[in-house]
C-alpha cells in the first residue's frame, strides 16, 4: 500500500474533516509553496477537491482540483491517490443526477479499493457506493453498503467519518419510514460530531434527526431542534445540501402556525435550487412550496402547487415526498368534496406506502442472508483454530476472526431488534405474518440450493380450535392464540421461522433440516402443545393437538412452490385422517396420539 510523500501531507489529508475552514487555508498556503513536490502537491488539490464536494457550496468547483490531482497521481504511479480521485468523479455524477454512471463507475472501483486502501480511505468508495445506490431507489442496497462502511470505520479512531455513515443511515432509513433507528443514528452522530469542527456535517445530522422526529409525530421536538438549525444557518454558507434543511423547517414550522419563518425558508429552498438544481433540491423545493399553498385558502394554487411537487418526486423517484404530497392533497381534494381526485392521491399514497414497506423487508431479508453466513464464519473460524500451531501470524488471525465474529454476531442482533416492524408481524402471535414468509422463503429456499443442502416446512393446523371459540368465546380464543404463538416461538432454533399462516394455522421453516429432523422437531412440539395450560376465566384449557404436514426439499420439491404445495396436500390427508397426526407429503406414516 503507497504511502503519502509527507507528514504534513498526510495530516492535511487526515485533518479535511476534522476543521474544513483551517484545512482549506492551509491547502492553499502549502500550494504557495515552492519546495512542494508533485506527488505532494496531488494530494493537496485532492484535499480542496474533497472540501469542495462535501463542505463548499458549489460542489462542481471540485471538478479542475480533482482533474489536476488525477493528473499528478497518473505521474507518480500513485494508485491510492487514483482510486480515490476516481471515487470524487463518481461523488460529482451523483451531484449531476448521473447516479447510475456513479454506481457502474464505483463498483468497479471497489475491488481495488479493498486491496489497496487502508480502512480511513476504503471508507469513501463504500459511502459513496451507498448513496449511489440510494440515488437508484435501491434503499436495501444503500443501507448494506453504509453498514459496510459503518464496520470499517469501526477497526480505527473515530474521526468525522463516522458520524457522516451515520447520519447516512439515518436518512436511508427515514426513506423506509423506520424512523425510530433513524432518530438514534441520527442522535449519535450530533453526539460525535460535537468533538469537531464542522458545521455542515452538524446540519446534516440535524436535519434527518429533525425528519425523522416529524416521521414519528414528534413536533414539539422537532420544533425545538429546527430552530437550533435554521440559526446554525443563518451564520454558515449557503451549500446544495441545505435545500433539504429549509424543506424540513418549512413542514415543521408550518405545523406550529409559525407562518412567517415557514415561508422564510420555503424562498431559501427555491433560492437554493435555482442556484444548484442537481441532487433532490428540485423536489425539497416544491414540496416546500406545496407546504405554504396548502396553508392558503385558495384551492386551486394548493392542488397545482402539490401537482407539482408530485410530479418532479415520482421523477426522482422520491418515496417520503410521494407519500407526504399525495396524502396532504387527498385530504385537501376530500375537504373540497372532489372525492375522485382525493382517491386518485390516495392511491398514489398507498402504492408509495407500499414501496416503503417493501423495502424495509428487503433491509430485513439482507440482514437474514447475513445471520446464515454466520455459519460460514463459523466454518472459518474451526478452521483458523486446526492451524493455530503453524505459526503466530495465524494464530493472531485466529484472534482476530473470533473478535469479528463476535462483534459481528452482537451487531446483528442490535440491527435486528432496531429493525423489528409491526409490518412483517403478526400482532396477536407476535410471530412472523405470511408476508414476510413470502419475502424470505425464496431466498432461504434458493441457499439450500445453493449449498445442497436440506430445507423442510411444515405447516401446523390446530385441531378442533372452533370449538374453543364457541365455548369460550373469541377473546379467549386470542389468548390461546397468543400462548401458542409465545410456544412456538421459543421451541425451534434460531435460525427457524415460525409464521402464522391463517387463522390457527402456522408455518414453520427448518433450513437444514432433513425429514428425520423434522418429525423430531414436530413431535417435541406436538409434546409440549399438549402440556401447554392456559387460564381463561374460571377455567384452565389444556390438551391442545394439531395435524400437520411436512415437505422436505428436494424429496417432495424443486421449487418453493412446489414444497408449500406439497406440505399443504400432506396436511389436508392429515386433517381428514383422524387429526393429531404428522405426516409428510407423498407418505402416510401416522402419528400416534398420546
Amino acid at each position: 500500500m503507497s504511502e503519502l510523500p509527507g507528514h504534513r501531507i498526510e495530516r492535511l489529508w487526515s485533518s479535511h474533516l476534522h476543521n474544513p475552514s483551517a484545512a482549506l487555508r492551509d491547502a492553499h498556503l502549502l500550494l504557495e509553496d515552492r519546495t512542494l513536490a508533485a506527488d505532494e502537491r496531488a494530494w493537496v488539490e485532492l484535499t480542496i477537491a474533497y472540501h469542495h464536494l462535501f463542505n463548499g457550496t458549489r460542489p462542481q468547483e471540485a471538478k479542475p482540483w480533482l482533474e489536476r490531482a488525477l493528473t499528478g497521481f497518473a505521474a507518480a504511479s500513485d494508485v491510492r491517490g487514483e482510486i480515490l480521485g476516481e471515487t470524487g468523479r463518481a461523488r460529482l455524477l451523483i451531484v449531476d443526477q448521473a447516479a447510475y454512471e456513479a454506481r457502474d463507475k464505483l463498483l468497479a472501483l471497489y475491488p481495488r479499493a479493498l486491496v489497496h486502501l487502508a480502512p480511513r480511505d476504503r471508507f469513501w468508495v463504500i459511502n459513496a457506493l451507498g448513496a449511489a445506490y440510494f440515488f437508484t431507489d435501491r434503499t436495501d442496497e444503500a443501507i448494506r453498503y453504509l453498514y459496510e462502511a459503518l464496520e470499517t470505520l469501526r477497526s480505527i479512531d473515530h474521526s468525522p467519518q463516522l458520524p457522516i455513515v451515520m447520519s447516512n443511515l439515518a436518512a436511508a432509513l427515514v426513506t423506509v419510514a423506520d424512523y425510530a433507528p433513524a432518530c438514534e443514528l441520527a442522535q449519535d452522530a450530533m453526539g460525535l460530531l460535537a468533538h469537531y469542527e464542522n458545521p455542515q456535517l452538524m446540519l446534516f445530522a440535524r436535519s434527518n434527526l429533525a425528519e425523522a422526529l416529524l416521521g414519528s409525530g414528534k413536533t414539539a421536538d422537532t420544533l425545538v431542534l429546527v430552530d437550533a438549525m435554521i440559526d446554525d444557518l443563518e451564520h454558515a454558507h449557503v451549500a446544495v445540501m441545505q435545500n433539504h434543511y429549509c424543506a424540513v423547517a418549512t413542514e415543521a414550522y408550518a405545523q406550529h402556525g409559525r407562518i412567517d419563518a415557514a415561508k422564510r425558508c420555503a424562498s431559501e429552498a427555491a433560492r437554493i435550487h435555482a442556484a444548484h438544481p442537481g441532487g433532490y433540491n428540485e423536489v425539497h423545493a416544491r414540496w416546500a412550496e406545496a407546504v405554504i399553498a396548502d396553508l392558503g385558502a385558495e384551492h386551486a394554487a394548493a392542488m397545482s402547487a402539490f401537482d407539482r411537487a408530485l410530479a418532479v418526486a415520482k421523477r426522482l423517484d422520491h418515496l417520503p415526498t410521494l407519500c407526504k404530497a399525495s396524502e396532504r392533497a387527498a385530504k385537501r381534494a376530500a375537504a373540497a368534496r372532489d372525492f375522485e381526485g382525493a382517491y386518485g392521491y390516495q392511491q398514489i399514497a398507498h402504492e408509495a406506502l407500499e414501496r416503503r414497506l417493501t423495502s424495509r423487508a428487503s433491509v430485513k431479508y439482507y440482514l437474514l442472508k447475513v445471520q446464515h453466513e454466520l455459519q460460514h464464519a463459523r466454518s472459518a473460524r474451526d478452521r483458523a483454530e486446526r492451524q493455530r500451531q503453524e505459526s503466530e501470524a495465524i494464530n493472531r488471525q485466529l484472534e482476530h476472526l473470533n473478535a469479528e465474529l463476535n462483534r459481528r454476531v452482537r451487531e446483528i442482533q442490535e440491527l435486528q431488534s432496531r429493525l423489528a416492524s409491526e409490518a412483517v408481524r403478526d400482532p396477536l402471535t407476535g410471530l412472523f405474518n405470511r408476508r414476510y414468509l413470502d419475502v424470505v422463503l425464496p431466498g432461504l429456499f434458493n441457499a439450500a440450493q445453493r449449498r445442497d443442502a436440506p430445507l423442510a416446512i411444515a405447516l401446523v393446523d390446530l385441531d378442533h380450535f372452533k370449538r374453543v371459540n364457541d365455548q369460550y368465546g373469541h377473546p379467549v380464543g386470542d389468548e390461546v392464540l397468543a400462548a401458542i404463538g409465545e410456544l412456538l416461538g421459543s421451541s425451534l432454533r434460531p435460525s427457524d421461522l415460525s409464521c402464522r399462516y391463517g387463522g390457527e394455522e402456522f408455518c414453520l421453516v427448518l433450513p437444514d433440516t432433513d425429514g428425520a429432523g423434522a418429525r423430531r422437531a414436530l413431535e417435541t412440539l406436538a409434546d409440549k402443545l399438549h402440556e401447554l395450560v392456559v387460564d381463561a376465566d374460571d377455567a384452565q384449557l389444556s390438551g391442545f393437538t394439531f395435524s400437520a404436514g411436512i415437505a422436505v426439499y428436494p424429496m417432495h420439491g424443486e421449487t418453493f412452490g412446489e414444497l408449500v404445495s406439497a406440505a399443504d396436500r400432506a396436511l389436508y390427508l392429515a386433517k381428514n385422517s383422524g387429526r393429531n397426526r404428522i405426516l409428510f407429503a407423498n407418505s402416510a406414516r401416522k402419528r400416534m396420539a398420546s
